[in-house]
């Protein structure tokens, strides 16, 4: 099962990303938002970022990625509230 993240940073352009698992437990959940746990919040930021650099470890684009839709994959939102 993959799923389609929609990356949204309010103060940034919205990218998408698919990975290889289902993470619709993160749907609608936002770093920095006073009701996600940490756990939640470690999970949505390893998904973009090395815990340990900080580094950017994921592709991502700037056009929605139909295909994967097409082919079965669940689409979230999730990402940063600055």
């Amino acid at each position: 099962m993959q799923t389609v993240v929609i990356w949204d940073s309010v103060d940034a352009d919205v990218l998408f990303f698919v990975v290889d698992r289902d993470i619709s437990h993160l749907d609608k959940k936002y770093v920095n938002s006073v009701d996600v746990s940490e756990e939640d919040e470690r999970e949505i930021s390893n998904l973009m970022y090395d815990e340990k650099t900080g580094d950017r470890i994921i592709a991502t684009q700037t056009t929605f990625p139909v295909d994967a839709v097409l082919a079965g994959a669940k689409v979230i939102v999730c990402g940063f509230l600055p």
